[in-house]
């Protein structure tokens, strides 16, 4: 499994979170699930998020961007806003405190 890092911009607010999945497909559904059980991003208009992600995701997938590896980007139309969704695909890795003494 991947663990896929979500960057979301919405009315002026930024919200990170990680996803572990098999797919791209699989860690974005995860994503929404979480989102449209609401508390996460404030004033998301839950109802309208589920039906504009279910009309999008298959139309308007998200896109790899030029010149980087594992890093994609999609839109969604929310009522009158947009939200803007950034995917990188992270490798996690467990940093012990002498690696990061040795780095500071």
């Amino acid at each position: 499994m991947s663990t896929y890092t979500f960057i979301t911009d919405f009315q002026g607010g930024t919200y990170i979170c990680q996803k572990e999945a098999a797919t791209l497909r699989t860690a974005c559904s995860l994503w929404q699930e979480d989102l449209a059980s609401g508390g996460y991003v404030p004033n998301l208009k839950v109802k309208t998020f589920a039906k504009a992600f279910q009309s999008d995701i298959d139309e308007f997938p998200p896109v790899a961007l030029d010149t980087l590896q594992n890093v994609w980007l999609f839109h969604l139309t929310i009522g009158d806003e947009q939200m803007d969704v950034h995917v990188i695909q992270t490798d996690t890795v467990v940093v012990g405190e002498e690696v990061m003494a040795a780095g500071s």
